[in-house]
């Protein structure tokens, strides 16, 4: 919530947390979370990045900045996952109150598009604070940040789960009530994203709710009948809606399957071949953490321009992968996603065992959208990114241990 009105004061938090948890586990002796192969990756990485990663880089002293920087992720996952919702009441409060945050991020949303302004009075924008032109582009309560339907695409994991861990709910007895809510809910955050005019997190979430629908069914939750009903009573507001504000559709949809057919010539994949250009410098170690858009100007010396919002070359490619093999060469690359695949195995044969297909397909769906090695996005390393990512990361992997707590007990 911090980071709707302050980066810094967000990141602030986010250091200031994970250092108290380290003096937490240093005064109480507990330091199991250490054990965990996904952590041991990370620091993994973080080392190869402080050592020669840095040494490669095209100004070491920065790089190695940066490097220790990006230790506090990991430790504030764990530092939410062994300390904050360390217990069962802990977590539920805390997914409530972040589905409160969800619904007001959604309804600040709809209101700016309706009116023209959200509840802050910040205006729809009509060109990006670098100047280039932006219609159809919605920033809900991030003022001049074009982000918000990636918050909502990340963010809308943890209803379900809140609605899952609830015990008045009695989701088992209640498989259909859950299910109409599914769609219910499916169809406005679709619609919700739909209007804020970004593609990618249109892709997500459409990813998202396909990944949950899927769970569903392999719950049971679901039966043919009732599903192909539900589907076309889901796809019959968003068409109706399509319909009658085109400009809206334009720039979600269509402008979206003409960049996927054109992609070479997209303002993509000037990006993302220009950052090929960069990795290519060094492909083996990598230029250096967060040398992205030096290591671009001296490979693209040239008039083609690869960034077309952010001048010649931008502070990052907009992609994971391309982001750490340039900065980081493909040894960062492999320790990265050994990271990322300990984490998903650890977690997902947790359910996988019990066959909770519905719990399996949420904890999948954190894993695919925070990790997903081809989506676009902002630099994974800023603070506005990541503390949404290791966020649902810790939240995932403390939903993880209260399971496990539940039933060895």
């Amino acid at each position: 919530m911090l980071l709707i009105f302050s980066r810094s004061l967000a990141d602030i938090t986010i250091v200031l947390i994970s250092i108290l948890f380290l003096y937490y586990s240093y005064k109480n002796l507990r330091w199991e979370w250490l054990k965990e192969k996904w952590f041991f990756f990370a620091m993994a990485f973080s080392v190869y990045c402080l050592t020669i990663n840095s040494a490669m880089s095209i100004e070491s002293m920065e790089s190695i900045a940066y490097s220790l920087f990006f230790i506090r992720w990991p430790i504030f996952a764990m530092a939410i996952a062994y300390w904050i919702l360390n217990d069962i009441k802990s977590l539920k409060k805390f997914l409530f109150s972040m589905t409160i945050v969800v619904i007001f991020i959604i309804f600040d949303t709809w209101w700016q598009y309706i009116f023209g302004q959200d509840l802050f009075g910040f205006e729809v924008p009509s060109y990006h604070p670098d100047g280039s032109v932006v219609p159809d582009r919605l920033t809900g309560p991030f003022k001049d940040k074009l982000h918000v339907g990636a918050w909502i695409a990340k963010l809308i994991v943890l209803p379900p789960l809140f609605l899952i861990l609830y015990d008045k709910m009695k989701i088992q007895k209640q498989k259909i009530y859950f299910t109409y809510l599914f769609f219910i809910i499916s169809t406005i955050l679709f619609l919700s994203v739909f209007i804020t005019g970004e593609r990618m997190a249109l892709l997500l979430t459409f990813a998202y709710i396909f990944i949950v629908f899927i769970g569903l069914l392999f719950s049971k939750f679901l039966s043919l009948k009732k599903t192909s009903v539900l589907l076309v009573l889901s796809f019959f507001p968003v068409i109706m809606f399509s319909y009658f504000f085109p400009d809206t559709t334009q720039r979600a949809f269509f402008s979206t399957v003409d960049t996927v057919i054109n992609w070479r010539t997209s303002s993509y994949g000037l990006i993302w071949m220009g950052a090929y250009d960069v990795w290519m410098q060094a492909p083996i170690f990598g230029n250096g953490l967060h040398m992205y858009k030096d290591a671009c100007d001296l490979a693209n010396s040239g008039p083609m321009s690869l960034n077309l919002s952010e001048g010649k070359c931008g502070m990052h490619p907009h992609n994971i992968t391309l982001q750490l093999l340039s900065e980081t060469g493909v040894v960062g690359f492999i320790l990265f996603y050994l990271m990322v695949f300990s984490l998903a195995i650890s977690s997902l044969k947790i359910y996988f065992t019990k066959k909770l297909w519905l719990f399996f397909a949420l904890v999948f769906s954190v894993i695919f959208t925070c990790f997903l090695p081809i989506a676009s996005s902002t630099s994974f390393f800023a603070n506005k990114y990541g503390a949404i990512i290791w966020l649902l990361v810790g939240v995932m992997l403390a939903t993880n241990r209260h399971y496990v707590k539940e039933n060895s007990s």
